[in-house]
C-alpha cells in the first residue's frame, strides 16, 4: 500500500503543478493583452487648458483610476481614487514624481512596474481630455 500512495501523491502533485503553470500562463497572457491596449500619446503641457481629468486605465492584473488638475499648463494635484494592484502599492510613489517632473513621462518603481505603467497611463488618458483642440 505503501507504494501505490506514493504514487497517487505523485500524480496529485503533478496535477497540482500543470494547474499552477496553466494558470500563471493564463495570467501572462491576461497582463499582456492589456498592457498592448495602453497607449501612451506625448503630452504638452501647454497644450492642455486648465481643469480637473478624470482617467481609468486596466492593466490585466491592476485597475487604477485617477484624477488629475491642471492650473497654467502645471499638473498641480493627481488624486488616485482607485488602485488594485496586489503588491503595487509602491508604485504610487510615481505620483508625486509626476506632479513635480510636470509629467506623466517618469520612470516605473522597480518592483511595481506594471501597477507603475498602468498609473502612468491612466494619468495619461486624463491628460488626454485636457488637450486643447
Amino acid at each position: 500500500m505503501g507504494k501505490k500512495l506514493l504514487k497517487i501523491m505523485g500524480v496529485f502533485l503533478m496535477v497540482v503543478c500543470l494547474l499552477v503553470v496553466g494558470i500563471m500562463v493564463a495570467m501572462g497572457r491576461k497582463v499582456a493583452a492589456a498592457e498592448a491596449n495602453q497607449v501612451n500619446v506625448p503630452i504638452d503641457l501647454q497644450q492642455v487648458v486648465d481643469g480637473s481629468y478624470s482617467g481609468s486605465s486596466d492593466g490585466g492584473m491592476v485597475q487604477v483610476e485617477v484624477q488629475v488638475t491642471v492650473k497654467d499648463h502645471q499638473i498641480t494635484s493627481i488624486d488616485l481614487l482607485r488602485h488594485d494592484c496586489g503588491t503595487g502599492k509602491p508604485a504610487e510613489a510615481i505620483l508625486d514624481t509626476m506632479v513635480a517632473e510636470n509629467t506623466d513621462d517618469v520612470d516605473a518603481v522597480s518592483g511595481a512596474t506594471l501597477s507603475s505603467k498602468t498609473i502612468r497611463n491612466a494619468v495619461n488618458v486624463a491628460l488626454q481630455q485636457g488637450l486643447a483642440d
